[in-house]
């Protein structure tokens, strides 16, 4: 690799300009040093790409601002007039009744989207999805057993944990990112009693086809939607392609409430005898610290996620932005005011953040299509011809080299563990013979590009630039 070197001392004679030029090396975002600097007679040095160095220099010319530029990974805007709306209804004199009347115009607001749906506003889609296992647990004496997704989110396993079911993880196939037939069939044999469907990035699971699998077995399949962001799969929408399905409102979601989440269920959950009957009249209602605290939350995620100075939260490792941490099952809680007026506003705005983020993507498949590294192609392909995807992300494998170099531009890895290698969840497992090798290939090698109108045209174009000429 073409490289410059750059020796790092403190010796005296060295020029005050000297000293800055190294200075600005360590704070550019996006320069991956070695994690133990190499040495050259004793001294370290620091090896960057000089091309990259070249082209930091004529930035720095252009627009001295935008070194500290840092894309977030995913971004669903809120509006100020949206927040201001939220804050009225949390300042209102009679918050007890102005909650209801969030939740329920938000409920209404829902409904008009899926139609035919029960549905139960919830703090988080852990909270759904932990309720939609509780609401559908099989009778006593009968093993209660989930089979997730070996590649997704730590927080199924949560809602898994706190319904109180034991787990049995299934692969994911790396070409698709659709569930392993043979991988999902060895679960339901060993005793799953329900399996839950992961939409991954805006790309739908052929949920009918996990029906079909399942149906032998008499297991119920869940659908966690949190990921949908608008996709369709034969003209119907994520989030009503099961029976169960939840859904999500946070900020990693593409509809962004600042928090919250959803419980659905259809007409085949109520012809079953179980359901949100059976649970509990109320969710338990947040007061008004909790509202506040996610007004203030979204209102500081919304200011903070400006490529402009979002490296300076990044750079604050106990935000944990970008991580995959697992967090020990709560209780379920009604939704706060807050989200449920974010929720009505992110459903109204949604059309014209889909539009954008799927003119994104097209950039995308047209400029990688073709890319390969290794004779595998980088851009894992569509698990169903009929799919309209909600384009949340775009998924790729790439080499961590490359995506190091791209991370300023909000390319990431998603979920760098399998849920098998999480303590909490693995302590959950049975059927452990399953190597789950797609899996871990995921968490090695795939990475996310961002689709969100916070990215420049001219760092799409980069992204596909770099991408292209990789090998």
């Amino acid at each position: 690799m073409d490289t410059t070197q750059a020796t790092l001392t403190t010796t005296r004679s060295r020029t005050r300009r000297q000293r800055h030029v190294v200075y600005v090396l360590y704070v550019v975002p996006g320069y991956h040093a070695t994690n133990r600097l190499p040495t050259s007679g004793g001294v370290p040095t620091l090896r960057l790409c000089s091309s990259r160095l070249r082209e930091t220099s004529s930035t720095l010319v252009r627009d001295p601002v935008s070194i500290f530029r840092r894309v977030p990974p995913v971004h669903a805007a809120i509006r100020a007039g949206a927040l201001w709306g939220a804050a009225r209804a949390h300042l209102s004199l009679s918050f007890v009744s102005a909650n209801g009347s969030a939740l329920t115009r938000a409920t209404t607001r829902l409904a008009a989207v899926y139609p035919g749906r029960d549905i139960l506003l919830t703090d988080s889609g852990t909270s759904a999805l932990m309720l939609a296992l509780l609401a559908t647990r099989p009778a006593a004496g009968s093993r209660a057993c989930v089979a997730l997704p070996a590649y997704a989110c730590p927080d199924v396993g949560t809602a898994a944990i706190g319904a109180g079911y034991q787990i049995a993880l299934y692969d994911v196939d790396p070409g698709t990112l659709a569930p392993d037939r043979e991988s999902l069939q060895r679960c339901l044999v060993a005793g799953a009693s329900h399996v839950v469907t992961v939409h991954l990035f805006g790309r739908l699971v052929d949920v009918a086809e996990v029906q079909r699998v399942a149906a032998p077995y008499g297991a119920v399949v869940i659908e966690d939607a949190a990921q949908h962001a608008g996709g369709t799969l034969r003209g119907v929408r994520g989030g009503a392609l099961a029976d169960w399905s939840v859904l999500s409102c946070g900020r990693g979601t593409g509809i962004n409430a600042g928090g919250g989440g959803a419980l659905l269920r259809g007409a085949g959950g109520r012809a079953a005898g179980a359901g949100l009957t059976e649970l509990p009249a109320e969710l338990p209602v947040s007061d008004m610290r909790a509202s506040l605290a996610g007004l203030l939350k979204a209102t500081a995620a919304e200011l903070l996620s400006h490529p402009a100075v979002y490296w300076v939260p990044a750079a604050v490792p106990a935000l944990h932005l970008g991580a995959t941490v697992y967090h020990a099952p709560g209780v379920a809680r009604a939704m706060t005011a807050t989200s449920a007026m974010l929720l009505i506003e992110a459903l109204d705005q949604e059309s014209a953040a889909l539009a954008g983020r799927a003119a994104a993507e097209r950039k995308y498949l047209e400029g990688l299509r073709a890319v390969t590294v290794g004779g595998t192609p980088i851009l894992p392909v569509y698990a169903a011809a009929e799919m309209a995807s909600g384009a949340l992300r775009v998924p790729v494998r790439l080499g961590r080299e490359i995506a190091e170099r791209l991370a300023p531009r909000g390319v990431v890895r998603s979920y760098p563990r399998t849920l098998a290698d999480y303590p909490e969840i693995a302590e959950r497992l049975i059927h452990r013979r399953e190597a789950l090798p797609g899996a871990r290939l995921l968490a090695d090698a795939l990475y996310t590009l961002p689709t969100h109108a916070r990215l420049r045209d001219a760092e799409h174009a980069e992204i596909i630039r770099i991408l292209q000429v990789q090998r």
